[in-house]
């Protein structure tokens, strides 16, 4: 399902027209139409104001179940401050060239 159908999902669910949306998000019709038919995806700020306007939270334009979406268990990984410091991964430029101390030794 993509967000265009999601959109047109929740629109109808809602009992909006495309013109009433219009209203209430200040974005033409047209352009509603083509988000709706997938012929154009919107950008952030977009989805933001189809979620004000239909008074859903963002999430429900991407997945169509009652909660959020639980995320995997992913492996924490180094904090930034730690990688930077590590010798492996400091780089430095050196005349426009990315050069690393241990692979151009």
């Amino acid at each position: 399902m993509t967000i265009g159908d999601r959109l047109r999902e929740l629109r109808e669910e809602k009992k909006l027209s495309q013109g009433e949306l219009e209203k209430r998000t200040g974005l033409l019709r047209p352009y509603i139409s083509r988000v709706e038919n997938g012929h154009t995806v919107p950008s952030i700020e977009t989805i933001e104001k189809f979620a004000s306007a239909l008074e859903v939270p963002m999430y429900q334009l991407f997945y169509d179940g009652d909660k959020p979406p639980k995320l995997p268990n992913l492996p924490k990984g180094k904090p930034s401050d730690e990688i930077l410091r590590s010798d492996e991964m400091r780089c430095f430029c050196h005349n426009s060239l990315l050069y690393s101390p241990n692979f151009n030794d």
